[in-house]
């Protein structure tokens, strides 16, 4: 079947994608371990004002973005890994259904304060729809959709029942690490606390939804050709969850050693 105009004339930006991702991986982690641009929501109460918040509107204006910038990259790339492992149908699926879940969840916390908290996003992760930020919806895939291959790459032979789990537990070190630099830093979220001795705390309930959501994705996502998607595991989400987790716990480090 001829592929068409579109199909082609996409093919150039396809093919630059993941070197482009890297290179914004490299910026982000600048931007994080610097920092660059950082806190400049003023949300999160204590956290540094950058040494170098006087740089050009420009250079201001990609930092304050880099988050977002880089979350659209990785999910980009993450459908193209899995249209070739699973095809498109259940590249998509997988993709709306995870961002559609995130978009559910968030829409239901922000009006209840169930299943994370009083959690209050920050301008950091883009435009906000019924109360949810365009990067939260942009992460639960990322970070969904890169534990299960992760997992499945390393063992193709587990069963639907422990990939899920596996993933979800991944998923959830993953969240617990980058958390802290993502609302000191970078002002992704606030929380509030009824508890005035704790105003700024993270609740139990969080890390509760953070294992359950990713958790019930995973174990939806279940492949129609189990073989066909081992022989073609992709390294890519691994690198993807490897250098979030690193970016974090380095700015973590920077951040303990400069007091």
């Amino acid at each position: 079947m001829p592929r068409s105009l579109v199909s082609r004339s996409l093919e150039p930006l396809v093919a630059v994608l993941w070197g482009v991702l890297l290179v914004w991986t490299a910026w982000l982690a600048a931007v994080w371990i610097l920092p660059v641009g950082a806190n400049a929501l003023g949300l999160a109460e204590g956290a540094s004002v950058p040494k170098n918040a006087d740089l050009r509107g420009a250079l201001l204006l990609l930092a304050n973005h880099a988050d977002l910038i880089w979350l659209v990259l990785a999910v980009m790339n993450l459908h193209l890994v899995l249209t070739r492992a699973h095809g498109l149908r259940t590249a998509r699926a997988w993709l709306a259904f995870s961002a559609g879940g995130a978009l559910v969840l968030g829409a239901l916390n922000a009006r209840t304060g169930l299943p994370f908290g009083r959690l209050y996003f920050g301008a950091a992760l883009g435009p906000k729809r019924l109360g949810v930020t365009a990067g939260w919806m942009l992460l639960w895939p990322a970070l969904v959709m890169s534990a299960r291959e992760a997992v499945l790459r390393l063992r193709p032979r587990a069963s639907h029942a422990t990939v899920a789990a596996a993933s979800a537990m991944l998923v959830l070190f993953t969240v617990m690490n980058i958390e802290w630099p993502a609302r000191f830093i970078r002002g992704w979220w606030v929380w509030q606390s009824e508890d005035a001795r704790n105003p700024s705390g993270v609740p139990w309930i969080n890390w509760a939804a953070w294992l359950a959501g990713p958790w019930l994705m995973a174990f939806a996502m279940r492949e129609k050709n189990v073989l066909s998607g081992v022989a073609s595991r992709s390294l890519k989400p691994i690198v993807i969850l490897a250098s979030l987790n690193a970016i974090a716990l380095a700015t973590r480090l920077r951040a303990w050693v400069g007091g």
